[in-house]
């Protein structure tokens, strides 16, 4: 055990377990105690009598270090361990690979499968339930494979006529697209439109605002060379304001951070000599309607007067709705489709379009900056609802 002295310094001793009545001076110290330096007392002179004995610890240390030799014969041991490991390896097993690609093609023609009995049996109950002739119902089918509320595309479907024809099907795909371009309506590009520009960004989380808002800006300001404000009020998302700040750095614009409608009205102020300026909201939760209609009331129409929802395009009907019913407080007035590259079915960009009647602005078909973003053409549209024959 180790023992101090009054003087700070420590001395080591052996402790043995002796009868009672045992000479003490049996009990003999394991290591020779530290001699005391000349002239100093206390931890300090223990510490440098510590100090003095390094360099012989060094030398000791020094004295076992093994010769090249040896070194030499250590690194081909190692080397051959990390061979005969690697020979051990488990192998790719031929068998066990071909189950797997065999599993996930026999994955995929059971779903190519299940579509086809999909359709086939829609087919089926849209002639016999809905009286629809067999060329209305594989356009019918179509439209609800892609993802067109059942009630919309009988609406669509229903009236047709066919051509006596062996091209009567072609006859009434052409019927569909032409009344499809005559409902779809579309707005111009922010950048385009005459006069200041103040239009706020609304939706759920996870759409894609933020990014929308950073593609508007950099075609505004780079292909047309309008003059961009951005303002953000989502503070509640972490790294929300840095998110838009990055952007705002990158493409030289000014950007301000609005916590409530005064900051907002000054924030408007500082930049009235932005031709456009773009206001970026929190996310929101379609079923949390006090925090969508607080939100409302903030960003009161007088101070942001286009507003623009976003909505991603894969979202399923009943979301959709959802989503239309919650933000209808808030006054929207325009539409813009995200995420268009992450869909299978186009179907509910015409759901939301057809259900609110406002016009579409924008697609945005990736994240990429500022390139994955389109002005919204009805034309686009109606050729993603009616592309893939299902049957036939």
């Amino acid at each position: 055990e180790t023992r101090q002295k009054g003087d700070g310094s420590r001395s080591w001793h052996e402790v043995s377990v002796a009868p009672s009545g045992t000479d003490p001076s049996k009990v003999k110290p394991l290591f020779t105690e530290p001699k005391p330096v000349a002239g100093r007392y206390g931890a300090s002179a223990y510490a440098r009598q510590m100090d003095d004995a390094q360099p012989q610890k060094e030398v000791r240390r020094q004295s076992v270090d093994s010769p090249p030799a040896i070194d030499g014969e250590l690194k081909a041991l190692r080397h051959e361990i990390r061979r005969v490991a690697s020979m051990h390896r488990p192998a790719v097993d031929p068998v066990d690979q071909a189950l797997r690609t065999f599993g996930r093609t026999f994955e995929r023609g059971l779903e190519e499968t299940r579509d086809l009995l999909r359709a086939l049996l829609s087919e089926t109950r849209a002639q016999s339930e809905m009286g629809f002739e067999p060329a209305q119902a594989k356009l019918y089918t179509l439209l609800t494979h892609n993802g067109v509320e059942d009630l919309l595309a009988e609406e669509l479907v229903r009236g047709l006529e066919s051509a006596e024809s062996d091209h009567g099907g072609l006859d009434l795909r052409r019927q569909l697209a032409e009344r499809l371009l005559s409902r779809v309506r579309t707005a111009a590009p922010l950048a385009t439109r005459r006069g200041r520009q103040v239009v706020g960004f609304f939706g759920p989380t996870g759409v894609g605002k933020t990014t929308t808002i950073a593609k508007i800006a950099a075609d505004a300001s780079i292909r047309y060379g309008r003059k961009v404000g951005l303002i953000t009020s989502d503070t509640y998302r972490i790294a929300a304001v840095e998110q838009l700040a990055a952007y705002a750095e990158i493409l030289e614009l000014p950007m301000e951070v609005a916590k409530n409608q005064e900051e907002l009205k000054a924030r408007l102020r500082s930049m009235k000599t932005c031709d456009l300026v773009l206001v970026d909201t929190a996310g929101r939760n379609p079923k949390d309607d006090q925090a969508v209609a607080q939100m409302a009331d903030e960003l009161s129409p007088d101070l942001v007067p286009t507003r623009m929802l976003c909505v991603a395009a894969g979202t399923n009907p009943r979301t959709l709705a959802e989503v239309l019913r919650a933000f209808k407080p808030v006054g929207v007035s325009e539409l813009t489709i995200t995420k268009m590259d992450e869909c299978v079915g186009h179907g509910s960009m015409l759901n939301a379009h057809l259900r609110t009647g406002h016009p579409l602005t924008y697609y945005t078909t990736g994240q990429r900056v500022p390139e994955d973003i389109e002005a919204a053409s009805a034309e686009r549209l109606v050729r993603l609802v009616l592309e893939q024959w299902v049957v036939g």
